[in-house]
């Protein structure tokens, strides 16, 4: 009996996302209206999406971890996006632009630190390609290591 060239059901390439913490303390809670701030992350990619939980305050630690099934590493792309309510209020905004994270220059099973920019701070998150990417860094240049 041959073996078929492909697989019938190949495992799609996986890539982990730990969401952290984030650190808004410079937000100037004056000018977005906030009082007893409430923070979330949502990550997306194509169709799938994930959203942590509600964080308490200005710095809300997250630890979540979520997984995404990767089509094309080369070309797919996270987005990002920070959200803030206001507890006395109920006013919920965006805080700062959608970001998008590259796939392409992950390492196959090492944990890359991404940083959601936003108004006061950042979100921390940290990408792993699972199954994809390279298994070393690109060498771009050694170009600096003339002076030695």
């Amino acid at each position: 009996r041959s073996r078929p060239h492909r697989r019938q059901n190949p495992k799609m390439p996986t890539l982990r996302i730990h969401l952290t913490a984030c650190n808004i303390k410079k937000l100037d809670v004056k000018f977005y209206n906030i009082e007893r701030p409430r923070c979330w992350v949502n990550v997306k990619m194509g169709e799938q999406t994930y959203t942590t939980k509600v964080g308490i305050g200005l710095d809300p630690e997250w630890e979540e971890t979520t997984e995404f099934t990767v089509e094309d590493p080369a070309t797919q792309k996270v987005e990002g996006t920070f959200y803030v309510k206001c507890e006395k209020n109920g006013n919920e905004q965006q805080l700062g632009d959608m970001q998008t994270f590259a796939l392409n220059k992950l390492l196959k099973g090492k944990q890359t630190f991404k940083g959601l920019v936003v108004p006061g701070g950042k979100a921390d998150m940290m990408f792993t390609a699972l199954d994809f990417g390279d298994d070393e860094p690109e060498e771009d240049d050694d170009a600096f290591m003339d002076f030695l």
